[in-house]
């Protein structure tokens, strides 16, 4: 994890589906429509999993997010709705 701030955004059928990690704080968060779902610290390279719900149409989907370390300071992180990951754009 590096000092910045990584923020990752899918969308699933019209909600918005975060993933942001904070270097100065070393917390990683799930946000699904601007809530925060889910959230651990990571001061530690390690594997994490984060999981929420979202509600639409009268259906309830699961949602998660993984950030898996790659090398010693780089992660790769998905977001899935029901298994499937979404294509995630990176923002700064």
């Amino acid at each position: 994890m590096g000092l910045a701030t990584d923020h990752f955004i899918s969308e699933f059928e019209g909600s918005t589906i975060e993933l942001v990690r904070n270097g100065w704080t070393k917390r990683l968060k799930l946000l699904i429509d601007g809530h925060v779902v889910a959230g651990t610290t990571c001061h530690l390279p390690r594997k994490i999993t984060l999981t929420g719900t979202l509600t639409r149409g009268g259906r309830t989907h699961a949602v998660t997010a993984r950030s898996v370390p790659r090398y010693l300071i780089f992660t790769k992180d998905t977001i899935e709705v029901d298994g499937v990951e979404l294509p995630t754009k990176r923002i700064r």
